[in-house]
Order: C-alpha cells, then sequence, then structure tokens
C-alpha cells in the first residue's frame, strides 16, 4: 500500500494515524518512525497550512446545519461531519462546542427549551450526543397542532369515542360521546387543534378536540346533564353551534412529577373545560339504539382514578 502524502487537507494526526495502518516496513525502520513521530506531528502543526486548515474546518463548523430526515435530512451524516470538524479545527472546550451545537440546530422551540434547560449539566461530547439523541427522540411523540391523536380511558382501556348518526334522545340531542371499544378504530380519532401561538400542544394550554370522522368538536354542554348518571353532557357538535357552550379545553398532567411544558404521546393526563369541569368515564353504561354505551361525561367533584386518561399520538 503507497504511503499517503501529506498535502495539508487533513489532521496531521489523521495522517499519521494513515502511515502507521499502512506501513509494512521493517521493524527498525517503524521503530525509527515511531521514535520521530512526535517531532513530525509538532513540525506540521507548526506550519502556515495547518493553521489554514483548522480556520476552514471551523467556518465549515459554523456553516454546519442539522437537517432532520423528515425534511430529508441524515441525522448520523451530521453528528459524523460535526465531530469531525470539531476535533480537525481542534476545539476541545465543551462550553464552546455546546454553544456551536445549538446554534446549527434550524430554530426548534422544543429543542431549544429542552437544550438550555438540560445543556448545563453536559461536560463531555459524548453526553452532548445522548442529549441529543434523548431530545429527538422525544420531539418525535410531540403533540402538536393538528395531530391525529386517541385519548384512552386508563381505567377501563377504553378508547374516547364518538359516532355520526348516533345522537343523544335527551339533553342536547347532539351527536354523543362514549368510550367506545379497547382496541383502536376510525371513530376514536380526533384532531387536536391549539388555541395559542405555539406549533406544539402544552400543558395548560387551550386545545380544541375535533371527531376526525364527522368534523364535530368535543363540548361540554353546561346545564345539560349526562343519560346515566346526571352529571354534565359531552358532546360532539357542528361549528356553527359551538360557540353555546364551552369547548376549549386544557390539559393536565395526572398525579405528575415532571416539569416538562410539552404534551407527548402516552401521557397520563386530565381534561378539564372552563368552570373547572373535568372529563370523567366509568363503567356505567347507558342505552341508546338498543345498545349499551359506557358514559363520558363532565364533573366538578373531587379528581379520581376515572378521570385518568392517556394520550396516543398517531400520527
Amino acid at each position: 500500500m503507497d504511503i499517503p502524502k501529506y498535502n495539508g487537507t487533513m489532521h496531521p494526526e489523521e495522517w499519521i494515524r494513515q502511515i502507521k495502518a499502512s506501513c509494512y516496513c521493517s521493524s527498525n525502520i517503524i521503530n525509527d518512525f515511531y521514535r520521530t513521530t512526535n517531532a513530525l506531528l509538532n513540525a506540521l502543526k507548526a506550519h502556515v497550512s495547518f493553521t489554514i486548515f483548522k480556520e476552514s474546518c471551523k467556518r465549515k463548523l459554523l456553516t454546519l446545519k442539522y437537517i432532520p430526515e423528515k425534511n430529508g435530512g441524515n441525522t448520523a451524516t451530521f453528528l459524523a461531519n460535526f465531530q469531525s470538524l470539531c476535533y480537525n479545527a481542534e476545539i476541545n472546550d465543551i462550553e464552546e462546542i455546546k454553544n456551536i451545537f445549538q446554534k446549527s440546530i434550524i430554530y426548534d422551540e422544543f429543542f431549544n427549551d429542552e437544550f438550555l434547560k438540560k445543556a448545563k449539566e453536559i461536560n463531555s461530547m459524548e453526553e452532548l450526543l445522548k442529549l441529543f439523541g434523548d431530545i429527538t427522540a422525544d420531539e418525535a411523540i410531540l403533540i402538536k397542532n393538528d395531530s391525529c391523536i386517541a385519548i384512552k380511558h386508563a381505567a377501563t382501556g377504553k378508547y374516547l369515542n364518538s359516532a355520526s348518526n348516533l345522537n343523544y334522545k335527551t339533553g342536547t340531542s347532539q351527536q354523543a360521546v362514549f368510550a367506545g371499544k379497547t382496541s383502536l378504530e376510525q371513530n376514536a380519532l380526533w384532531i387536536v387543534k391549539s388555541s395559542n401561538q405555539s406549533n406544539f400542544v402544552l400543558y395548560d394550554g387551550g386545545i380544541y378536540l375535533n371527531h376526525k370522522m364527522t368534523d364535530k368538536s368535543l363540548i361540554c354542554c353546561s346545564p345539560y346533564k349526562s343519560p346515566l348518571s346526571n352529571h354534565t353532557e359531552v358532546s360532539c357538535h357542528p361549528e356553527y353551534n359551538r360557540r353555546n357552550y364551552n369547548y376549549t379545553w386544557k390539559l393536565k398532567g395526572y398525579n405528575s412529577t415532571n416539569n416538562c411544558i410539552y404534551v407527548k404521546s402516552q401521557d397520563r393526563i386530565i381534561l378539564q373545560i372552563s368552570g373547572n369541569k373535568i372529563l370523567r368515564s366509568h363503567e356505567l353504561e347507558f342505552n341508546l339504539n338498543d345498545k349499551s354505551f359506557q358514559e363520558v361525561v363532565c364533573h366538578d367533584e373531587r379528581i379520581g382514578g376515572n378521570d385518568e386518561w392517556i394520550i396516543e399520538l398517531i400520527h
């Protein structure tokens, strides 16, 4: 194998490693080479070509931008390039590395919030890459504006459901809401709409829940009573009718010590509406069109296990 020539386009340490890997000379020649390695390395680093090489690598590093796979990027390639350019530019200070890394992320509200909160504890490149992996994994399961979700009742495992042409016989006579099957089906899908400026669904931020199959809004209908337990009715209404009722919901963590403001798939939540009414289901069933349905209501009593729901991101 030919011994590579040094031309100033790679780090001298990398060049010497390549020479060692390709050298099949006699043991005496190899020993002589190893003895002169440090002197050779210092001479190459002192040459102006190495200064130019480092400055070039730093400029490339400062223009490097992370593009996620969903936008056509390659995370593995980005991380490899970032590490390589830091090494070639001889940037070893972890605070400088963290600052450059954050700037390489095209503005993302969630990433910046989480990175600033957790980066203070980072003391090495390995820890930095792990933090990046953790944040991007969390970002993939965030509930966002226009996300399609399902909401599962934690106590019974049944999904929040509604159905076209299935209307209450009492109260508002609008489209009924109930806890359906324990398996996911089309009538258990909801589109979440954020009522604030964020692209993400936030705890204590307002949201609207629209039934995907009928495009009707989930509404708490005071003063109408639920069909069985005489709590407040929960039903789905067309847009023209929803202004008469409460339809802005807030998500709250259920017995959570997590201080993250962003709602993620599989979070355990409470759904609250204005007037401090809470969405609840229980094993009691009401009859409608000769079928039984698990009741869903709103109440203003003490919060308990029947008020816990699990939010699931579908897409």
